[in-house]
């Protein structure tokens, strides 16, 4: 009969109930003592006396303006760029320090450490880093410093 009904492009009124029959029975919840979810330890344990945590800078800041783009400013590096897809190049914290240009936004990072993963010790001195897309397409450029002031705006 099932299939018969099939064929016809039916199907037997059975199939229709619904699916949570037993979703109108609501099961009471009963409060239990609070005291049982504690943790059987302290998890957290309070710094020593006289401790003062150093407060650290977080917030994006545009230290270059670059209305040209980065055009006879910066080069860009197939070594750096392997490095920085491999995580062994890259900023510290992504983005902390940008450049502004018509076309992209790039990380900074500069060659005294600021913001600056170096663990092979590849930096220059003098050297400005800029970044784009700091992941597996990881695009490095290299610029001087001294050529670059006249377009910092950091502060």
């Amino acid at each position: 009969m099932v299939e018969a009904a099939r064929v016809r492009g039916r199907l037997p009124p059975i199939l229709f109930l619904p699916l949570s029959a037993g979703a109108q029975e609501v099961l009471p919840t009963d409060r239990t003592d609070p005291g049982h979810l504690r943790p059987p330890f302290r998890a957290y344990e309070p710094p020593p006396p006289g401790y003062q945590p150093r407060p650290r800078r977080t917030e994006s800041r545009r230290v270059y303006a670059l209305p040209q783009g980065l055009n006879g400013l910066a080069t860009f590096d197939r070594t750096l760029s392997q490095l920085c897809r491999r995580g062994a190049f890259l900023q510290e914290i992504d983005g902390l320090y940008w450049a502004a240009t018509p076309d992209f936004r790039y990380g900074v990072a500069f060659s005294g450490g600021a913001n600056l993963v170096d663990p092979q010790n590849r930096r220059q001195p003098g050297k400005v880093y800029f970044f784009r897309n700091q992941d597996s397409r990881c695009s490095v450029w290299v610029g001087d410093q001294a050529k670059l002031m006249p377009h910092y705006i950091g502060g």
